[in-house]
């Protein structure tokens, strides 16, 4: 029992020091940065995905994951290494694709109904 407590609490303190790490953003300053940076380009300017590149929003990849794939991509996408991306500038565009609202579910559009 005593080391089922002791691996709980060690997997909280770690993801409690991931949380730490993570930057803070803001969405106004991501939305022009996504853009800037041409993320738009391959993702779609919602982030909503294209035949380039895959969808980012409404529910983007942790913080980890962004910033791993932004700067160590797999496949074809460009590397976008801290000299031209800072960290603050990622966790900005990661905080505009976080606040992108899901469009509404096919049941619900009227032209769909009739």
């Amino acid at each position: 029992m005593k080391a089922l407590r002791f691996a709980a609490a060690a997997l909280a303190a770690c993801a409690l020091g991931a949380a730490a790490q993570t930057p803070a953003g803001e969405a106004a300053r991501g939305k022009p940065l996504y853009m800037k940076n041409m993320c738009y380009t391959c993702h779609g300017t919602g982030g909503q995905g294209t035949r380039y590149g895959g969808r980012l929003a409404p529910s983007p990849l942790p913080w980890e994951a962004f910033a791993q794939q932004t700067r160590h991509p797999r496949a074809a996408m460009p590397r976008y290494p801290v000299e031209f991306v800072s960290d603050a500038d990622l966790a900005d565009i990661v905080a505009y694709l976080a606040s992108i609202k899901p469009g509404p579910k096919a049941s619900e559009i009227s032209l769909l109904k009739e």
